[in-house]
């Protein structure tokens, strides 16, 4: 179901506070559409898109530049997996959270010699950035990222992972932002939408690095990928990749723009993608199609199922980190809530925390129905294991 509210194309049903905050976007946009899966973001909300003339807006990127989803499927069948050693694999040798102890990720990446490291500029410290780029290359964050093992309706295995360009995206975020702002580069960042003309110095600059934090995003879940696949003694056999955080040089009704896209998934006709659901529910393997709705929504579509319910509300409130990390006010969401609905949905957890419960999300299914007109589903992936930070990783990088 697509709605026109105010003249612009809004999927699904939104609070207020969101429908407002897209419509302040819109304000200073030449176009743009709202996801079913939105809710309330920095700025410009979840599940935006905005299109500008020859303009970026670092903040309408976001902090997680190139937060994205892969799904890779092996040449393994379920029968044939052996989940518990995978997943308990998965959980030893990849690193969820803050730092880096994956000692074979690669360090020497080809992108690592791109002459866009330069537009970074020296108050960015470049020799600094690198350093903490190829520590945390392959980790894979907290929040709502993930390394999830899946079968689709013919019993093949597939691995999904979702998580963005680390420490390296948001300080780009966070110095460019500043700049355009006339602040320095390493405060901390004031959350104002300046928009950046491409043809000026600080446009291209961040432009061009916030490309490069796109590459070491895709890099980062290209070896998490590969590595689980190696656990799993399976070649992979098919990829599947996409941006959700991110901006595009692309034209649209006759015109070039430059699309912003905050947790929206690119679905031009032909091209696939992978959007996930939340730990318990299903994920699916999309295909983008022609329609009028389509080109109104910007050849766009959802990155996952979208939250309902904050963090603080779902888990409650906390004091202390790691070991002395204690509960101080109860959330919605019990540990047994949580432990029931994966129980009948038969999927075995690693880490994860009640404010990733599957009562925080939106269903997938229903959200994909407001999409119907602009996408085809090719695979339903229904989720065995999922491996995410514990509620105890503090990690200053989740988006």
């Amino acid at each position: 179901m697509l709605q026109h509210i105010h003249g612009y194309p809004v999927f699904g049903l939104h609070d207020d506070q969101t429908l407002h905050q897209f419509f302040d976007v819109m304000s200073r946009s030449e176009d743009g559409a709202l996801m079913a899966d939105g809710h309330l973001g920095y700025v410009m909300p979840i599940g935006g898109v905005a299109a500008y003339n020859n303009q970026v807006s670092p903040v309408g990127v976001g902090f997680d530049i190139g937060c994205g989803n892969l799904a890779v499927r092996l040449d393994l069948e379920k029968k044939d997996l052996k989940l518990e050693q995978l997943l308990n694999d998965i959980e030893k040798n990849i690193s969820f959270g803050i730092g880096q102890t994956n000692p074979e990720a690669p360090k020497d990446h080809p992108l690592f010699d791109s002459d866009d490291w330069k537009a970074y500029g020296p108050a960015s410290r470049i020799a600094t950035l690198k350093k903490l780029a190829r520590e945390q290359l392959g980790t894979v964050g907290s929040g709502n990222h993930y390394v999830d093992i899946f079968s689709d309706e013919q019993h093949r295995i597939w691995i999904g992972v979702h998580f963005g360009s680390r420490g390296l995206g948001h300080k780009t975020a966070t110095g460019f932002i500043n700049l355009s702002q006339d602040r320095p580069w390493d405060v901390r960042a004031v959350e104002k939408e300046v928009l950046l003309d491409l043809d000026s110095d600080l446009g291209d600059r961040y432009y061009r690095t916030m490309r490069l934090s796109g590459e070491y995003a895709r890099a980062g879940r290209e070896w998490v990928c590969e590595y689980v696949a190696k656990l799993a003694g399976a070649p992979i056999k098919e990829r599947i990749h996409n941006h959700h955080n991110f901006a595009w040089k692309e034209k649209h009704k006759g015109e070039e723009r430059i699309v912003i896209r905050k947790g929206a998934t690119p679905a031009f006709p032909g091209q696939l993608s992978f959007v996930g659901g939340s730990m318990g529910d299903p994920s699916v393997i999309l295909e983008g199609i022609e329609s009028e709705e389509s080109k109104k929504a910007l050849y766009s579509t959802v990155h996952g199922a979208g939250r309902v319910m904050s963090r603080r509300k779902a888990a409650g409130a906390f004091r202390g980190r790691g070991k002395k990390r204690r509960q101080i006010k109860r959330g919605a969401v019990t540990p047994e809530m949580m432990k029931e609905w994966l129980r009948k949905k038969n999927v075995i957890l690693r880490g994860g925390g009640l404010d990733e419960s599957p009562h925080v999300y939106r269903r997938l299914t229903e959200v994909l129905q407001y999409h119907q007109n602009t996408i085809t589903i090719r695979h339903w992936l229904t989720p065995l294991g999922v491996v995410m930070a514990g509620p105890d990783v503090f990690d200053p990088f989740r988006d």
